[in-house]
């Protein structure tokens, strides 16, 4: 679907999370400056996201090395430092959650006891740097393996270049996704929408492992499940 077809609202959210191109960003942004209510929805929603990748229920586990860098990262950064002037001003927007999901972090929470908090959780993906997809599928495992006899679920939700632990042909993990899905019902792993899209304009087909659901923005997507109380973990 042509992105200009989409609704305002996933639009925005398509620019959160960097899968329009040049064109499509510098029209979309032109809306946006003309509408005082599409600035303040592109605040919220960056906003959450910067909350989003910068919430860490379970510590760190050691410092990453370099990321190489993304076709879109100016994009990423154009649009930050809009948010930014749009947020002073605009004003701060809808807030009303926030202090929920900063509450969600709970001291004393590792992955050793994360079960003993809450029983659902979501791993969050957006990298495809072979020790970052190890560390999603271990952490996944063993939040499944906690919350298995507490009717708990866990999302493994990728994005951007995340979207390879699932893509065929790229990814070295299949089979042991295929068989932590079969043991653990309660684990499912989704894939973004907007990142598949992007493929689909560079001419790319995606084909993804079995069972992989899809949600159309893996930012609403962690950010919803939030709001409803799950604890985010980011990879």
């Amino acid at each position: 679907m042509n992105p200009d077809q989409l609704t305002i609202h996933d639009r925005l959210h398509a620019l959160a999370d960097g899968q329009l191109d040049a064109e499509q960003s510098r029209r979309l942004l032109a809306e946006v400056e003309a509408d005082i209510g599409l600035q303040k929805e592109l605040c919220d929603i960056q906003r959450i996201k910067h909350l989003v990748k910068s919430s860490y229920p379970l510590p760190a586990m050691s410092s990453m090395g370099k990321q190489r860098q993304r076709p879109q990262a100016w994009q990423q950064a154009a649009v930050y430092a809009l948010v930014f002037g749009l947020t002073f001003l605009a004003g701060a927007g809808t807030t009303e959650y926030l202090p929920r999901l900063w509450q969600a972090q709970t001291e004393g929470l590792t992955l050793e006891n994360a079960a003993a908090h809450d029983n659902r959780f979501i791993v969050f993906l957006d990298s495809h740097e072979p020790v970052k997809l190890e560390k999603a599928l271990v952490k996944a495992e063993t939040l499944a393996q906690q919350v298995e006899h507490k009717d708990g679920s866990v999302y493994v939700v990728t994005s951007a270049e995340g979207i390879d632990l699932l893509r065929l042909g790229t990814t070295k993990h299949e089979g042991r996704i295929l068989q932590m899905s079969e043991k653990y019902p309660h684990l499912k792993f989704v894939a973004c929408s907007n990142t598949l899209y992007s493929f689909k304009q560079r001419g790319e087909l995606v084909a993804l492992v079995d069972e992989t659901e899809i949600a159309p923005s893996a930012v609403e997507f962690v950010v919803d499940h939030m709001r409803a109380g799950w604890r985010y973990i980011a990879i």
